[in-house]
């Protein structure tokens, strides 16, 4: 006798051995026993989970010699022996796969009218989802008032492309997937039928196998027996969920070498990695999954919690991602390979080493004056600022000690500068960042000309120090900068991190935030990821703020503090080869008339007023002097 599959051999016969399905299992029972039954059904559900057997089970009923007191066939009739063997008359079975024209559908109408030999003809119609719709229209008069011996049964794993009017037709049941706790007696009862000894740990296999499915459980419990244990594709799984959980790109990209090496096709590998994954959310969410066995639970909720909520997430979308570009791929491995590079490499750039931040928070005072900002918003950040130290005062001198730069100055309101000397230059274009202002020794009131900007911190802001409409920035550079990476960029995505980690704070000016991007980091990106930051600083300022992003300055093309550049730097530097940097507070006498020059000084004063008319011009000197 040739051999014949175990979901074959043990299909089963009676309503009492389908498993998981004591829903209908019940429904279809009374209906037997108190002759209820309807003239159509539509059994709906994932593969394996009793649709066939089900319909089978209600035709013996139906025709069975000895029906039972509960609705159970007998089994040992010879119509329930017919059924069973698939010989008789009294159950058609047809694939709508195959059936789906109008002229199939025609030829069974045309027959439900002839009476068989039982009491009623069942039509048991698989997969009608796949009927065209003249064919499904067809069927509709037929199914609405079919003769009164004939009861249809329709089967189908996606009820959803079954037309309205059929399903308006029928009554429908859903059969679900079948839960761990009742497949592992079942996977246990069939290979003691079968003369099997298996393990705790190859029913624990066979049930992961199955997903629920019992005929997919049957069909690995099969293989197990056949290859004499359990294969090694289920390490495979379990390396690549792994080094997922552990974000090692090696390692990941290791372990499905390994498995497409051992003959694991890469879209069966993608779906068990994507189902383990599923899993591993369902754990560490509270909720059991009712397809995993009771001893691997412990083992995924140790994979939830190294791996974390996000990254599970993130690599649930990527394998699902990957598993539906797969049909149009030519080469699986190689999609599910840049699916894991993908969603690996962002977590690989975000992890900068701590060794690359700035040199102002490596100091110890700076770490030790760093709030630990932990709930953010604007109660972090008033508890970040205040416990910052205060800024040195620009009056005075900073103390030796202090490791901490001083911050510039605020910005002060547009005033009128006044003309500058002959001897200096025009034209001065502002510094690209705000220059840190010398210690000096402290001028009398007399020779110092008043400066709203200058006062301390601590005094109060009168009118004349604030312009009309301004609001002072509730954070300075060095505040901000203190909170930065506890308050900013700890609470950015791992690609925002790598990009603003070691930004240089440059300005706090009312509601936008300059900064300074590191060498290596391309502007481009940093703008797209900008509104991050930005979010956080209106969270942490307790108002809308803005970002600038600007890259930082080559070394040699960077002007110094107190120096100018451009055409009018030149003119200066050919005036005075080491000129002194002229002093912004006493106002600046009027230049002298051309009259009142020597004749060499007048050319160079003609000269002058040309670069103040015409600024971009370039001055330019011969060797004999000629301008």
């Amino acid at each position: 006798m040739p051999h014949q599959s175990l979901y074959r051999r043990f299909r089963p016969q009676r309503f009492a051995e389908v498993v998981g399905q004591s829903h209908l299992v019940r429904a279809l029972r009374n209906a037997v026993r108190e002759d209820r039954v309807g003239h159509a059904y539509l059994l709906s559900g994932p593969r394996g989970t009793g649709k066939t057997s089900t319909a089978r089970i209600l035709a013996k009923a139906l025709n069975c010699e000895a029906l039972g007191e509960d609705g159970e066939p007998c089994d040992e009739c010879n119509r329930c022996t017919a059924i069973a063997r698939g010989t008789s008359m009294d159950l058609i079975e047809l694939d709508a796969a195959s059936n789906n024209s109008v002229n199939h559908i025609r030829e069974i109408t045309e027959k439900a009218a002839l009476v068989s030999s039982g009491r009623r003809k069942v039509y048991l119609l698989d997969e009608v989802h796949m009927l065209s719709n003249a064919a499904a229209n067809a069927l509709l008069k037929t199914l609405e008032e079919p003769p009164p011996h004939v009861v249809f049964i329709l089967a189908t794993t996606d009820p959803q492309k079954v037309i309205p009017t059929i399903r308006s037709r029928t009554q429908q049941f859903d059969l679900s997937l079948v839960g761990a706790h009742e497949m592992a007696p079942h996977v246990r009862a069939v290979a003691d039928a079968a003369g099997a000894t298996v393990d705790d740990e190859i029913v624990n296999y066979v049930v992961e196998r199955g997903g629920g499915s019992v005929r997919d459980a049957l069909s690995a419990l099969d293989t197990v027996l056949a290859a004499g244990g359990i294969p090694d594709d289920r390490t495979d799984v379990d390396a690549l969920v792994r080094a997922l959980s552990g974000s090692d790109l090696v390692a990941t990209l290791i372990a499905v070498a390994d498995a497409t090496a051992a003959g694991v096709d890469a879209r069966d590998l993608t779906e068990r990695t994507a189902r383990r994954l599923r899993d591993i959310f369902l754990v560490g969410a509270g909720v059991d999954p009712h397809q995993v066995p009771p001893s691997d639970i412990e083992i995924l909720r140790g994979l939830s919690d190294d791996m974390g909520r996000r990254a599970n997430v993130r690599a649930l979308e990527a394998l699902g991602a990957a598993l539906a570009q797969m049909p149009q791929s030519a080469d699986r491995r190689l999609t599910l390979e840049a699916a894991l590079v993908g969603l690996l490499a962002d977590d690989m750039l975000g992890a900068a080493p701590d060794s690359s931040l700035p040199a102002v928070s490596a100091s110890p005072v700076a770490r030790a004056s760093r709030p630990a900002v932990g709930d953010g918003g604007p109660a972090g950040a008033r508890a970040a600022m205040a416990a910052v130290p205060p800024s040195p005062k620009l009056d005075e001198p900073a103390p030796a000690s202090a490791s901490v730069v001083a911050p510039p100055a605020p910005p002060a309101p547009p005033t009128v500068v006044p003309p500058a000397p002959p001897q200096t230059s025009a034209v001065v274009p502002p510094p690209p960042a705000p220059p840190q202002r010398p210690a000096a020794a402290p001028a009398s009131p007399a020779s110092r000309t008043p400066e709203p900007t200058a006062a301390a911190p601590d005094a109060p802001a009168s009118a004349a120090s604030v312009s009309v409409g301004s609001v002072p920035p509730a954070m300075s550079p060095a505040e901000l900068k203190q909170v930065w990476h506890s308050g900013v960029v700890d609470r950015l995505k791992p690609v925002a991190q790598g990009c603003f980690r070691d930004v240089e704070v440059m300005s706090v000016e009312h509601n936008v935030v300059s900064l300074q991007l590191p060498d290596g980091v391309p502007l481009d990106q940093a703008n797209r990821r900008r509104n991050e930051v930005e979010a956080v600083l209106s969270d942490l300022f307790d108002q809308n703020m803005r970002v600038d992003v600007a890259i930082a300055a080559e070394p040699d093309a960077a002007p110094s503090a107190g120096t100018s550049s451009g055409p009018a730097a030149a003119a200066e530097v050919f005036d005075d080869p080491s000129p002194e940097p002229p002093s912004p507070e006493p106002p600046s006498p009027e230049p002298p008339s051309p009259e009142s020059l020597p004749p060499g000084e007048e050319h160079e004063s003609k000269v002058q007023r040309i670069v103040e008319r015409f600024p971009g011009s370039v001055v330019v000197r011969l060797d004999d002097g000629a301008t």
